[in-house]
């Protein structure tokens, strides 16, 4: 039993920390879950946007109806569905 005693005494400052560390683990992921699923949620939509772009500049084979493919026009177009990709044709018909 002291040989117990002695090494927790020897290494309580490991102990301590390590205990602190993952108490301060658990409070940031309690903190931070609820916004990494809404940026995991905008992600999935972007990726939803980016198919619905996919599948107009492949069978619109017109200048007109081209959109080029970033970041901004997915997360519109995955967000707004079929509205948000005529939202992004008209601006670029009216605006550039």
């Amino acid at each position: 039993m002291n040989i117990v005693l002695d090494f927790i005494r020897g290494h309580f400052s490991v102990f301590a920390v390590s205990g602190i560390g993952i108490v301060l683990i658990a409070v940031l992921l309690v903190i931070f879950a609820k916004p990494v699923g809404k940026i995991l949620k905008l992600l999935l939509h972007a990726a939803f946007g980016f198919v619905l772009l996919f599948a107009l500049n492949t069978f619109a084979k017109t200048d007109i109806l081209h959109l080029e493919m970033n970041l901004a026009n997915c997360i519109v177009a995955g967000i707004g569905g079929i509205p948000g990709v005529l939202l992004l044709l008209g601006y670029q018909y009216f605006f550039q």
